[in-house]
């Protein structure tokens, strides 16, 4: 049986091809294919990342007890520096007494001794410039400041120049490069004094102590 189509050519129902659908859906498994691609190849990094992390944690662990070992010196290292340190400020500030009572002898006239020779601290007061806090300026006062002091006592005679004045002695030390350095004049006393029933100069000098040599 022939059939003919009588409608006319714009009313005909056009034949589609299947060639855009094909194209798209081969598009698409292509698109689908890359990503899986990627995505093996991504849990491929992560799992070697992982595992070099765990070679990692597991090289760390076995220097666990270095690591710990090596803090534990460290910080004995920190406090042996700061117990070096006070000891040397400790022996820095130290006085060698036997060679300070040897000096004294040395510098003493012969009609000089001593009834007493001691350590004291003092406390003194000195100017210092301090910061007002109403005023926010600076300005001085007189703080409180404890000093080391030595305390030198005794008697003077008459000489061979008929004198018992305590100035020779006071002379003779502060002219002495060593007693002087650590040791600076503050308040000498003298007056008449009478011992075993002879007249005699009574005296005491009070000395500054400054171990490092800085005089003020």
């Amino acid at each position: 049986m022939i059939k003919i189509n009588l409608l006319p050519h714009h009313l005909r129902p056009i034949k589609r091809t299947p060639a855009p659908y094909i194209v798209c859906i081969l598009i698409l498994l292509g698109a689908l294919a890359a990503i899986g691609y990627l995505w093996l190849d991504m849990q491929g990094k992560i799992n070697a990342k992982r595992q070099e992390l765990a070679q990692h944690s597991k090289d760390l662990d076995e220097l666990k007890a270095i690591v710990d070992e090596f803090k534990r010196l460290s910080d004995q290292k920190l406090k042996l520096a700061d117990k070096i340190a006070t000891i040397q400020e400790i022996v820095s500030d130290r006085i060698i007494w036997s060679r300070q009572l040897f000096n004294i002898s040395r510098l003493t006239p012969d009609n000089f001794w001593y009834s007493s020779v001691a350590e004291k601290e003092k406390t003194t007061q000195e100017m210092q410039l301090v910061i007002n806090e109403t005023t926010k300026k600076e300005e001085r006062k007189p703080i409180p400041v404890k000093n080391r002091t030595l305390e030198i006592s005794g008697y003077v005679i008459k000489g061979t120049d008929g004198s018992n004045d305590i100035y020779p002695l006071m002379f003779n030390m502060e002219q002495d490069p060593e007693y002087s350095s650590m040791f600076q004049v503050s308040q000498p006393k003298a007056g008449d004094a009478e011992f075993k029933g002879h007249k005699v100069q009574g005296f005491t000098l009070e000395y500054l102590i400054a171990p490092k040599g800085e005089r003020k």
